[in-house]
């Protein structure tokens, strides 16, 4: 199927509830910082936008607005210990397997594969829902977490956004981490809203919104899917790259909006 337009989806729902149009971060090109060493020496880590915390801890906000709460989460953590909270998307099939929107157990294994040198120490989940403060996002809070990135000596990140709203704040925090001198690339499933943002190096899965590694006890798709966007690190020779997935939905899906209202929109 053709791949869902959100920008104008979000335009109409916007329209509807009598507001002019959401105005999207837009960039003509993308910073690129290449890699400088092969894949099997590279240490890699992985972020997740989609309301992921440890069970022990308390959950994100579900209805998160301007939260840039960020949790490091040890990369041995057992990807049964997860939960999710986060009304902006469908997290149904990766509440049954994690990896659906957090393929932390491909990673590790593709770790011990020797397909890559490592996982880093901390993997991330953080940066969900509709961040509009994107001044602070871009000249404080992903500079942070550039740096701490730095500190655990991360050649690569693997940056999965889950709502319309994170695909931009994910490729945002992309772009400052490239800039940093850290290798990105950006897992989306909206391929018009990452056209207009431009993160470093996207691939674009045509999916369900939460499925941006395919269906739950798919191994296979899910480790095919992380190779595609570790292969697009290696190969990107310029900034903006958006490259389509070789895996597809299998049947026709639709988009999930969360119900709103005007007033509820203006408290925002």
């Amino acid at each position: 199927m053709e791949p869902i337009r959100y920008v104008e989806l979000m335009k109409q729902r916007y329209e509807t509830l009598g507001f002019p149009p959401y105005a999207w971060s837009v960039n003509e090109d993308a910073p690129l910082t290449p890699l400088r060493k092969p894949l099997a020496q590279c240490s890699v880590t992985i972020l997740t936008s989609g309301g992921v915390s440890e069970k022990p801890l308390p959950g994100f906000d579900p209805h998160a607005r301007n939260d840039f709460r960020l949790d490091a989460i040890a990369s041995d953590f057992p990807s049964d210990g997860f939960k999710i909270d986060d009304s902006y998307y469908d997290h149904t099939d990766a509440s049954c397997d994690i990896n659906c929107i957090f393929a932390i157990d491909r990673l590790r294994e593709m770790a011990r594969a020797g397909e890559i040198g490592s996982v880093t120490p901390r993997f991330w989940s953080g940066f969900m829902g509709r961040t509009y403060m994107r001044s602070k996002l871009c000249d404080e809070v992903a500079p942070a977490f550039a740096q701490q990135l730095k500190e655990d000596g991360t050649d690569i990140l693997v940056a999965v956004p889950a709502c319309p709203l994170d695909q931009q704040t994910v490729a945002l925090v992309c772009r400052v981490v490239e800039q940093a001198g850290i290798p990105t690339v950006c897992i989306t499933t909206a391929r018009d809203i990452t056209e207009l943002v431009k993160p470093p190096r996207g691939l674009f899965v045509n999916a369900p919104m939460g499925n941006n590694f395919g269906k739950p006890g798919d191994v296979q798709t899910q480790a095919s899917i992380l190779r595609e966007a570790l292969q697009l690190v290696v190969d990107a020779k310029q900034g903006g790259v958006l490259v389509d997935s070789a895996f597809t939905w299998p049947e026709p899906f639709f988009p999930v909006m969360t119900e709103t209202t005007r007033e509820e929109q203006l408290r925002k």
